[in-house]
């Protein structure tokens, strides 16, 4: 969930979700006719500290620095934090993103409301589940590392393009804005899993 600032005013880029090796998950909240699905403000997102960008996303970030640089439009408006405090050379997270809110867990008998990207990080686990579960069914292997096929197929996923994260304490009150295409706030998007189900039926 939301970012961390330690002393120095430098954002943490949050592990395992910043390594190049795992699919990171943001979160999303909205959805409706009333309210279009947008990036939850406490989603984790940024940059890795030690992880440098792999080749499958570099084209992805300097897209999104081409379009983020000016005000965005959507309910926070908000600009990208000072470029001192992170490294936009490095890996950038989450790959993906899901609901994150109002999801009910019942708690020694009682029913409670929770939200956070530990709600969302296995909501997409059971999208790829479902996917490999395709897969086997035609006597095909499963996924495997699933980034370089996300990133070069975009159009999977449900594009958010509205909200932001926000880093708060010592960095302020700035966050990453979500933009169209990959955004480190809710990486490519959320599944549109019709697209996702005829990507890989048709995959060899």
């Amino acid at each position: 969930d939301q970012g961390d600032c330690p002393a120095g005013g430098k954002l943490q880029g949050q592990w395992p979700a910043g390594s190049p090796w795992v699919t990171g998950v943001g979160g999303t909240v909205g959805g409706t006719r009333e309210t279009p699905e947008h990036a939850w403000k406490g989603s984790a997102g940024g940059f890795s500290n030690r992880w440098p960008q792999p080749t499958y996303q570099r084209q992805h970030v300097k897209d999104y620095f081409g379009s983020a640089m000016m005000v965005v439009t959507g309910p926070l408006r908000m600009l990208l934090p000072a470029s001192d405090r992170y490294n936009g050379s490095n890996c950038g997270f989450p790959d993906v993103s899901a609901q994150a809110d109002d999801f009910l867990v019942i708690d020694r008998g009682e029913l409670l409301s929770v939200a956070g990207t530990s709600c969302s990080s296995p909501t997409f686990s059971g999208v790829v589940s479902l996917l490999n579960d395709i897969r086997l069914q035609a006597n095909k292997s499963t996924l495997g590392f699933l980034n370089p096929l996300f990133y070069k197929h975009p159009s999977i996923f449900n594009d958010i393009v509205e909200g932001s994260n926000r880093a708060g304490g010592r960095c302020g009150d700035r966050g990453f804005p979500a933009s169209k295409g990959w955004d480190p706030v809710t990486g490519l998007g959320t599944p549109n899993f019709p697209k996702m189900e005829a990507l890989v039926r048709s995959l060899k």
